[in-house]
Parts: C-alpha cells; structure tokens; sequence
C-alpha cells in the first residue's frame, strides 16, 4: 500500500488569526523584544532601513499575537488584526517579523479540536471538525481563530 511521505524542511508554530496568513518561517526579516505599548516599539530597531515592509507579519511569541504592519517609523510599527483594529504589543513582549508570501503549508495538530483553516489554492473555509493529534497533509495559508479549538499546530513546509 502506498503512503504519503511527509518531509518537512522548516516548522513555525501557529498563531490562529482570522485575517492573517502563516507566515513562513524561512521568510523572517526581524526578531526583538518590545520595549513600549504603542503598536510594536523597539527602541534598539530600525524599521526604517527597508528590511521591514508594510503588510509584513508580526508574531507576538510572549502572547501569541498576530498582526499586519501598516506605518513604518524608525523604531514602532503600527499594526492592525488585518481587518483594520489596531493592535498594540504589550512591553517586554517577544516578536519576529515575517514577509508574507502567502505560502501554502501542511500541520501537525498537538492538541486535538475543531480546526478552522483557510484552503491554499481558492481561498474557502474548511472546518475539520474533532481534528486528531497528528499530521494533516492539507495545504493551508490560515488557521482561523474563530472556530479553531485545537491547540499547539505546527505550519510545515
């Protein structure tokens, strides 16, 4: 019987958001601590110096937050949930920034639950009700927050 083999090169644990892409984690342009709570703040950065872009993914790894960049100065980003709320990561808060090339990847469920992902080649909604542990070899480019309940999922590309 034939099976699948799956051999990942890279993995990026997932932070479910409902109108931001998974980033994929060999596309990182950043990594800092936050040193304000005004959009992202990083006093010891230069944002301005072309590395970050605006529509780049922010990943609040202390909180797990997910957002866009909008406004570049030279050491805050603004950013928003990629419907238009601005979001504000809070001090001493662990990031990287990633471009989002939209890239399609498979998961690793490790905890079991509703999973909400948004299809790579057309974009729908798909909800795998009572997703196991385990690997699921669907090309997603989203986990939705809204409707997901299956926790540590890894992005594998």
């Amino acid at each position: 019987m034939a099976y699948q083999k799956l051999q990942a090169g890279t993995a990026l644990l997932v932070i479910p958001a409902d109108n931001i892409n998974i980033p994929n984690a060999s596309n990182r342009v950043a990594t800092g601590t936050t040193d304000g709570t005004t959009g992202l703040t990083d006093t010891g950065a230069t944002f301005d110096d072309f590395s970050v872009s605006i529509g780049d993914i922010v990943y609040d790894t202390s909180n797990s937050v997910a957002a866009r960049v909008t406004a570049i100065a030279a050491t805050v980003l603004t950013l928003d949930d990629g419907n238009g709320v601005a979001v504000n990561l809070a001090n001493l808060a662990n990031y990287a920034i990633y471009k989002d090339t939209n890239t399609a990847c498979v998961l690793y469920v490790g905890g079991a639950g509703d999973l909400t992902v948004n299809m790579c080649n057309n974009g729908s909604t798909v909800l795998f009700t009572s997703a196991l542990n385990g690997y699921h070899p669907i090309q997603v480019n989203r986990v939705l927050a809204t409707g997901t309940a299956a926790t540590n999922i890894v992005a594998l590309w």
